[in-house]
């Protein structure tokens, strides 16, 4: 695992946990630091095509068993590099995540709205995800040119999957 990730993953622990896993409704909107120099996210915010790097610490390609919290197994699964997340500077996103069973191939789609979580912290940039797709939200940390979900992979209300995208554009 390179270093960036690792760091990313340290952020988005860190930021998961502060989170507590409430919202506030009456909290204003911030706007995403997006083609502003002085952006606390390098590379002019978060805007951009991403491509997946890594799925539960293991890289695309490999097997990945993918279990709730509790342990119980969800499956074992082949995620392809070709996966990747959108997003907009009006601050939509699509989610494609293609994989595996290696029986058949599987496509998971989500679409919908991500916003500023919160102040960023040691350069990450804390994101809420609200998807149109599903109707449920998980959250997100952007750190240079890296974005890191925790995401309900099953939809059962658990968020179960850590998945890791790098900037390609």
């Amino acid at each position: 695992m390179n270093a960036p990730i690792k760091v990313l993953g340290l952020a988005l622990a860190m930021v998961l946990a502060g989170c507590g896993g409430s919202s506030d409704a009456t909290a204003p909107d911030p706007q995403l630091p997006i083609n502003d120099p002085g952006s606390p996210v390098p590379n002019e915010g978060v805007q951009g095509s991403y491509l997946l790097e890594q799925i539960n610490g293991s890289e695309p390609g490999q097997l990945v068993t993918i279990s709730n919290p509790d342990g119980i197994v969800i499956g074992l699964y082949r995620f392809e590099v070709g996966s990747r997340l959108q997003l907009d500077a009006d601050q939509a996103f699509a989610l494609t995540i293609l994989y595996s069973n290696d029986i058949k191939k599987l496509v998971l789609e989500d679409r919908g709205e991500f916003e500023l979580a919160g102040p960023a912290s040691d350069g990450a940039l804390p994101l809420t995800f609200t998807s149109a797709t599903y109707g449920d939200a998980f959250t997100a940390v952007g750190l240079g040119d890296i974005v890191a979900i925790k995401y309900d992979f099953d939809g059962d209300g658990q968020m179960d999957t850590s998945f890791g995208f790098r900037r390609v554009n």
